[in-house]
């Protein structure tokens, strides 16, 4: 049987940055490339010619179909593929592609476009389209926006027979920073609107301008335009349709009109029962409405529905991981806790790198009083295959003050470790120790690791000198923090606050050079340097579990008075760093030797975070006490008590 020849048509116009991902992904995939250049000004024709490209030269008219056509016009391969220059095709398709056409009796295959939106890192919607035909001069695109090949292909032959396969394209160009970018949007509703004038009664155009009206979150102007694609279309024959009823609901769920959005919902299931994107969303407006019964069985039928078939547009996960996580916030606010961790122990099951659920699972077994159980709970229901998911799991713990349950994962980490993986692992169950507020312990691991000089014996040193501080011992040493903390605990002794915030203001203008931040303990817990604010962070946290609540304090005074820096005129800038220079003159000739800042002190947002961290771990422990009765019985409060601690602000595994 003879191979069948694969070209790949796409246009480009300004596609420097993109285009060699673009191309590379194709290389063995197919016979020749077609780049139709539509008045570039950069790279992009000479990138193209590059990896073997034919370039046509296209003045761009407004109309994308005319521009796709006159690649297709310079084709000569038994097949079309056509991409754009901020997708790329899969790995796996690579290898796939050649095998589909070959035994393929189909007029089209439907590949799956993985669209990754915001910051790349939500997830991704996955959307069918048709993006692999056979090659004939009757095939050609229409559709000044959003060009459509089907209708060309169906009018040749109207018992064409198209097929959806596994085969993968990655679509990068809805990022946030590729949109803003290149003005997508306001391009494309510009063509849209244009199209609607040119054809009023073409559902399409009006069903793909409220996609973008709903992109900008103009959410009632979306609405109204796909009211008027719904009244233009047949939903049995349509294959936008259940997208359509789709964007519908998400218009409305955007408008907080919930009823509106369920019967829209049960309208659309009749008509796709197997669209479980539809399902989830039913939980979700039940939810809203208070119907908490309604919302967890519509929860549990999308997740024993599973993804939806692969015609339908979904979004990864829906009906695994995302339902599961859904399904957890819900019955976590019933005060359902343990089927909430059911339900994020099969979201994280699902989705194996998802953060959030794991958040919630050990923030829930914290506040509950089955942190004991975590260990046990890792190893039974998760599969820790590397060093490196143990460790995030680890940090993950540890951010969720799990600090008892860290340490007994710590300690089989590794059964043979090296020298330095044991010092690693020895600094890293100090810190743990040190949030726990248990000094000494922290010490006896802190200590050999100095007097081995290794790697990590400055930044046990400093730590020691931290503790020394934070124990009311006498201090001789140079750690920049411990010299501060000592300094500031010293002037706030004898002045009152106004003159300490003074100080502190003093203190937040002089950064510390990079060469003089060597507090890092990389391979820690949480895998992150503990200098400056971090580090105060982590005494604080000491203290609150020791109940050393007057260091504590001392500490809050402080990191509130180095924050006061920041208010600084530009006269009183300009005189400090005058003052700045000199001291630093008088340091290279060894006068002075005294110094009045810790790593990061400038960095004053991470210094608030830390601080409110801080006062959060005081209130969580409070209101911990407060749910105890003497006798060891919860006091009748304690639901309450619960739901305020699961409720405070803490560390949730979503990307910023």
């Amino acid at each position: 049987m003879r191979a069948e020849r694969i070209s790949l048509c796409m246009i480009v116009k300004d596609e420097e940055e993109l285009l060699p991902h673009c191309l590379a992904s194709v290389q063995g995939a197919v016979d020749e490339i077609i780049v139709v250049d539509t008045d570039s000004s950069d790279r992009s024709a000479e990138i193209a010619q590059q990896y073997g490209a034919l370039v046509v030269r296209f003045e761009w008219c407004e109309d994308f179909a005319a521009a796709r056509n006159a690649g297709l016009e310079r084709a000569s391969g038994d097949w079309i593929l056509f991409l754009d220059a901020d997708e790329a095709l899969d790995r796996a398709a690579r290898e796939q592609i050649r095998s589909w056409t070959t035994v393929s009796g189909c007029d089209g295959l439907f590949l799956n476009i993985h669209n990754y939106t915001g910051s790349g890192q939500q997830g991704v919607t996955v959307n069918p389209v048709l993006r692999l035909f056979r090659n004939a001069p009757e095939h050609r695109f229409e559709g000044r926006i959003h060009e459509q090949i089907a209708a060309a292909i169906c009018r040749r032959n109207p018992e064409a027979a198209f097929h959806v396969t596994d085969m993968v394209i990655h679509h990068y160009g809805y990022q946030t920073a590729i949109v803003e970018r290149k003005d997508k949007v306001n391009r494309n509703v510009r063509l849209l609107q244009q199209a609607v004038e040119e054809e009023p009664d073409q559902p399409f155009h009006h069903y793909n301008l409220g996609v973008e009206y709903l992109r900008v979150g103009e959410a009632e102007r979306a609405l109204e335009t796909f009211g008027m694609a719904r009244m233009g279309i047949d939903p049995a024959v349509t294959s936008y349709a259940h997208l359509l009823f789709k964007y519908e609901v998400r218009c409305l769920q955007h408008l907080n009109r919930w009823q509106e959005a369920l019967d829209r919902i049960d309208a659309a299931l009749e008509l796709f029962p197997e669209y479980t994107d539809l399902m989830h969303h039913r939980g979700v407006c039940a939810d809203a409405l208070g119907d908490a019964d309604r919302a967890e069985y519509s929860l549990r039928e999308a997740v024993r529905m599973g993804p939806p078939p692969p015609i339908y547009h979904t979004e990864e996960g829906i009906g695994t991981y995302q339902t599961w996580h859904t399904l957890g916030r819900l019955l976590e606010g019933r005060a359902d806790l343990e089927g909430a961790v059911d339900a994020y122990v099969e979201a994280v099951r699902a989705k194996s790198s998802l953060l959030p659920p794991l958040y919630r699972i050990f923030r829930i077994m914290r506040v509950s009083g089955q942190e004991h159980q975590i260990p046990e709970l890792v190893r039974e229901r998760f599969a820790l295959s590397s060093e490196g998911a143990t460790h995030k799991v680890l940090g993950i713990l540890e951010q969720s003050r799990c600090y008892d349950a860290a340490l007994q994962l710590l300690s089989g980490i590794s059964s043979q470790p090296s020298a330095e993986m044991r010092e690693r692992l020895s600094v890293a169950e100090a810190m743990l120790q040190i949030q726990q507020g248990r000094w000494n312990k922290a010490r006896l691991k802190l200590e050999p690791v100095q007097r081995k000089k290794g790697l990590l014996a400055i930044s046990s040193a400093r730590w020691l000198e931290r503790l020394e501080w934070i124990e009311g011992k006498k201090v001789n040493g140079d750690d920049p923090l411990t010299l501060w903390l000592k300094r500031s605990s010293q002037v706030g002794e004898g002045t009152n606050e106004e003159s300490a915030v003074q100080t502190g203001r003093t203190v937040g203008l002089r950064a510390i050079k990079k060469k003089d931040m060597d507090s890092s303990i990389d391979g820690t817990v949480a895998g992150r340097e503990y200098d400056g604010w971090q580090a105060l962070g982590l005494m604080m946290e000491g203290c609150v579990q020791s109940g050393r609540w007057k260091e504590l304090h001392s500490l809050i005074q402080m990191c509130r008075q180095q924050l006061a820096g920041a208010g600084l005129s530009v006269e009183q800038s300009v005189r400090m760093g005058e003052k700045e220079k000199e001291m630093e003159g008088k340091k290279e000739n060894g006068k002075v030797s005294d110094i009045d800042s810790f790593p990061g002190a400038s960095d004053t947002l991470t210094g608030t975070s830390w601080l409110v961290k801080g006062l959060v771990s005081a209130a969580d422990h409070h209101l911990e006490v407060f749910a105890q009765h003497t006798d060891g019985q919860r006091h009748r409060c304690w639901p309450v008590v619960q739901h305020i601690r699961l409720e405070l602000p803490g560390a949730d595994g979503f990307e910023s």
